[in-house]
């Protein structure tokens, strides 16, 4: 970040209005129109990363955002090593003891990871063991003085490493010097005794913050300056939390996450070296990182793995700055539908300008099928073509005048799916080819003539199929049945996403299946929408247990976390990634939420500076 010393001295240029170009972050400028001094600044998200091989709480992360380090940590407790190069991980050396709640410090290639607990078969317990990590493989090397687990390490290098609190309950504070461990004398010991704290920094600038007295256990706001030599406790985080993560400097550090007494936080809090301040930025998912999962800087980090309050995760996280103001794009009110309805036929291929919807439940009677269309101009809704089969649940594609709409579901008084497809041309339906059979929750995407779907309501079944403008061809199976997940892109490079039981995500390249190792970060989520093509999808809404206003974006291999719509709900989708309607939905509603993709439109985050 640009700092007073950088811009002092410089001179202030005058503009009548904003600059429509990125400007050097921190520059001033003096805008004439409105008679005030303005600057560029930084805004902050957290997305989702490649996922971990093996699910995990309480490891050692070290290194940085795109060349990280993951070892140890529980669910058992383990000896697995993951490098990460910014978008997916690999196995590396494994431990020669496993273990949860050890310290960290060093780089990819050249770590140090030490203390933790194995509470394994056999269990060992608590213990002081240290290893180094050559990038290969792990060698143990002079143990610390003493054993502890959910303790504070931390260290930029190998050879110059802190290791602080934890428990058994000590103050102790430790130096590793590449060779040996020496316990440091007072006032070298951390002023309250603490675990699963959070920590940054170096051997001679170090902090740690949050964590638990070892005596009551309760959860702390406490943050300590370390200057090489001696702990002073400093400004306190907003939050008393435990179990958070951490990761930066002394003076430009993150914590995120934890708990206490909530079940998990997704908050993040930015320590500048005097305060801590609430970010605006949130966990794509929210967890409970553990003390030495975090690493990175201040404004590039990542987090990988963790536990939520359900389970043990292998989601992987990324906190980065940005220049723009929304560039994981918004939400805004749309024009209501006419009548609330929900599980309706869309336009997915559509735009926000030209979409239909067509049948669905109306809300008349529990899950009644309906047969209206509606038609969007971008500002109004208007009466369509009905449909020659009341339906919903049914799968949908194509665009406003060349639409397509296939199976769905009778209705509770038949109690059965329909095979029937129809088609649009902006006026009237008529009929397509049939299903090979009755269908419902086969959700897909596509246009008139080239349409694909995967899964279906029942058993649930591994059916997968395409249309080819007149007949529906069977392709090969899912690997495992679902039904309710949702789709972008066409028969030669489509993505499968979400749905129950299954929530694993799959690509489509033509002939055959694919896992692809990252699953939409809410998973198991069902009756989502999605809109878009096979490297560049939107995913969002949908129920968890819960309805959710989730939203997510695929770029072909890993998901990113989007910004939430307003209205948690089940919904459909008209549109692009970039630019979509979610129409309807929950049970049943007029609602229509639009979406705007903020890096096709940046809106910089320009500030009027009202102090000097």
């Amino acid at each position: 970040m640009t700092t007073y010393k950088q811009i002092f001295g410089k001179q202030v240029k005058n503009f009548s209005s904003d600059p429509s170009s990125v400007q050097l972050e921190g520059q001033i400028w003096f805008n004439t129109t409105s008679g005030t001094f303005k600057t560029l600044l930084n805004t902050d998200a957290w997305s989702s990363g490649g996922g971990l091989t093996t699910a995990r709480r309480e490891a050692g992360t070290t290194g940085t955002q795109t060349a990280g380090l993951v070892f140890g940590g529980g669910n058992p407790d383990t000896t697995a090593t993951e490098e990460y190069n910014g978008s997916s991980f690999t196995n590396g050396g494994n431990l020669n003891t496993a273990r949860e709640g050890l310290g960290r410090a060093g780089t990819q290639t050249a770590a140090l990871g030490f203390g933790g607990a194995n509470y394994g078969s056999p269990p060992i317990g608590t213990t002081n063991k240290s290893e180094e990590y050559n990038g290969s493989s792990w060698t143990n090397v002079n143990n610390m003085n003493n054993s502890r687990t959910y303790l504070s390490g931390f260290g930029a290098t190998q050879t110059a490493a802190i290791a602080v609190g934890g428990n058994p309950p000590t103050a102790t504070t430790e130096s590793y010097d590449g060779t040996n461990w020496t316990n440091l004398s007072a006032p070298s010991n951390v002023p309250s005794i603490r675990f699963t704290t959070a920590s940054a920094g170096t051997q001679t600038a170090g902090l740690i913050f949050g964590g638990a007295l070892v005596s009551g256990g309760n959860a702390i706001a406490t943050s300590s300056d370390w200057n090489g030599s001696a702990w002073t406790n400093t400004a306190t985080l907003n939050t008393a939390r435990r179990r958070l993560g951490g990761a930066g400097t002394s003076t430009d550090a993150l914590g995120f996450g934890g708990y206490a007494p909530n079940p998990a936080f997704s908050e993040t809090e930015k320590y500048d070296g005097t305060t801590w301040s609430i970010s605006t930025a949130t966990l794509a998912t929210t967890i409970r990182p553990g003390g030495n999962n975090g690493t990175g800087t201040g404004s590039a980090a990542l987090t990988a793995g963790g536990q939520t309050p359900s389970a043990i995760v292998d989601t992987t996280q990324e906190y980065n700055q940005s220049l723009f103001l929304n560039p994981e794009g918004t939400w805004a009110a749309s024009t209501n539908l006419p009548g609330a309805r929900n599980n309706c036929s869309v336009s997915q291929s559509g735009t926000v300008n030209a979409a239909y919807a067509a049948g669905g439940s109306n809300g008349g009677a529990p899950y009644a099928p309906d047969t209206p269309t509606v038609e969007y101009n971008g500002s109004s809704w208007t009466a369509g073509g009905a449909l020659s089969t009341g339906r919903l649940s049914a799968g949908s594609g194509g665009t406003l005048t060349a639409g397509l709409t296939w199976g769905g579901f009778l209705g509770p008084g038949s109690g059965t799916n329909t095979n029937t497809t129809e088609e649009y041309n902006g006026t009237s339906w008529t009929g397509g080819g049939n299903l090979p059979g009755p269908q419902r929750e086969c959700y897909g995407d596509g246009t008139q003539t080239d349409s694909i779907f995967g899964g279906s309501f029942g058993q649930p079944n591994v059916t997968a199929a395409k249309y080819d403008g007149s007949s529906w061809t069977a392709i090969s199976n899912l690997p495992a049945g679902r039904f309710a997940g949702s789709g972008a892109g066409n028969s030669s490079a489509f993505v499968l996403a979400g749905g129950f039981p299954s929530a694993v995500t799959l690509e489509w390249n033509g002939s055959s299946w694919a896992a692809t190792g990252n699953n939409i970060p809410n998973s198991p989520v069902y009756a989502l929408a999605a809109g878009g093509v096979q490297t560049s999808a939107l995913f969002y809404g949908g129920d968890t247990g819960t309805l959710t206003a989730s939203t997510f974006f695929y770029d072909g291999t890993a998901f990113t976390t989007r910004a939430n719509m307003a209205q948690s709900q089940s919904t459909d989708n008209s549109g692009s990634s970039g630019s979509c309607l979610a129409i309807g939905g929950g049970s049943p509603a007029v609602t229509v939420e639009e979406y705007t993709d903020g890096t096709a439109s940046p809106l910089f985050n320009i500030r009027t500076l009202t102090t000097s």
